[in-house]
């Protein structure tokens, strides 16, 4: 049985501004009827595809399919204006359910489904649009006739090796939510209150407790984390070597995924990314430019403190984390063995990763609104992408919660 749907408290709008970055370097999964419906439109007949396949196998489904990409990474049905060539001679019910329905997604709670916003989307990042409220009929349509789905599925662990029922989880989602969107503090504040609550959580012992004694453990942490978290304000010492180290790699994967960078299958392309990695690893010197999204830059830059910018700078970057909090995103989609705790860490991570590539994005400049909107984009498709998304980041996300590295890491690229 389908859930009920709605939107977040604090609505989200977006329109279609047609930019085109959503069709290049995304995954596109086609369902059977997509399948069906783009082997239908004869586009073999097209001079353009007689000698180009318009789908492949997908990897995560061997008998399943996706749309195909161009060498740059661009889907193929992009057009030389940056339109959908589905959509220009079909129509948007032409197109493939993911593409009809992009930047929007349901989440599943206990009771209801959430309907929110990738910000995967710079309309959707910027907050451009009109409210999803009034996008809710169409997507309760396309579940009514079976193109999407709205149905319960099972909560995240509480914390590794510890299952709760939905209620609880709820619960305790709901109050990292507030820690969150707590207006009291500063966005680098909240994230490491939802650090030390995520630690103190971990740390408990809470098998033998009852659902209703986690709960109200949950508050009583959510209300200790202010005095918890004051030393590493007042501290702001910088991170271990190793904690930059695995911190670097992990926001180079994001920089890969920034809408503006090509991804291409060339030697030269595999090369100039070892060798971005490897001055990665050793963290000094010159880092070299990336595809000429990101420029050539000392490392010694990207450490020192930014400085105070222009409020709007922040904002697109606040508001991934909190609309991805109320949500249950992060928690919940695409990060299948995700603990709560797990997740937790995971959103904390991409604030340092965000401001680190606003720094390098703009190093020799100042940085602009639109910075932001590109870098949002990535750390969003970043909620999604394997490698930021599995055992590996997981193992990572471990490693940098001992002795409170990850919080230094939140407080120490705030500067």
């Amino acid at each position: 049985m389908s859930l009920p749907i709605v939107t977040l408290k604090n609505d989200e709008q977006w329109d279609c501004h047609q930019c085109g970055f959503c069709c290049r370097g995304s995954i596109v999964p086609l369902s059977k009827e997509d399948e069906e419906r783009l082997r239908s439109q004869n586009w073999q007949d097209e001079p353009d595809y007689q000698k180009l396949r318009f789908m492949v196998p997908h990897r995560r489904a061997a008998s399943s399919f996706r749309l195909a990409h161009r060498d740059d990474g661009t889907c193929v049905f992009l057009n030389e204006d940056g339109r959908c060539r589905i959509h220009a001679k079909f129509g948007l019910e032409a197109k493939p359910t993911t593409c009809r329905v992009f930047p929007m997604q349901l989440i599943p709670h206990e009771k209801h489904a959430v309907l929110t916003y990738r910000r995967a989307c710079p309309s959707a990042a910027a907050d451009r649009g009109t409210d999803a409220k009034q996008n809710l009929p169409l997507i309760k349509r396309l579940v009514k006739d079976g193109w999407l789905k709205a149905e319960p599925i099972n909560p995240p662990a509480l914390k590794s090796g510890e299952s709760r029922d939905w209620k609880t989880i709820r619960a305790v989602l709901e109050i990292v939510g507030e820690v969150l969107r707590d207006e009291r503090y500063p966005p680098v504040r909240r994230l490491v209150h939802a650090l030390q609550f995520s630690h103190n959580m971990e740390a408990a012992k809470t098998r033998s407790l009852s659902n209703d004694k986690v709960v109200e453990l949950a508050h009583t942490l959510a209300e200790w984390m202010p005095e918890e978290s004051r030393p590493f304000f007042e501290e702001r010492k910088s991170p271990t070597t190793i904690s930059k180290v695995m911190f670097r790699l992990a926001a180079l994967s994001c920089a890969r995924l920034h809408p503006l960078y090509r991804q291409t299958a060339t030697w030269s392309a595999r090369a100039e990314l070892v060798q971005t990695s490897w001055r990665c690893c050793r963290g000094t010197g010159q880092l070299p430019r990336f595809d000429n999204v990101f420029p050539a830059a000392r490392f010694e830059e990207l450490e020192n403190p930014i400085g105070l910018k222009r409020p709007e700078i922040y904002i697109p970057l606040n508001r991934l984390i909190e609309t991805s909090s109320e949500s249950f995103l992060y928690a919940i989609a695409n990060r299948a063995g995700w603990s709560v705790s797990d997740s937790i860490r995971g959103l904390a991570l991409l604030f340092p990763i965000g401001m680190w590539m606003l720094r390098w994005s703009s190093c020799g400049r100042e940085p602009t609104v639109d910075d932001m909107l590109n870098i949002v984009v990535a750390l969003d498709r970043s909620q999604g992408y394997q490698p930021l998304s599995g055992p590996l980041q997981r193992w990572r996300l471990s490693m940098l919660s001992l002795n409170g590295e990850l919080e230094r890491l939140v407080v120490w690229y705030a500067r």
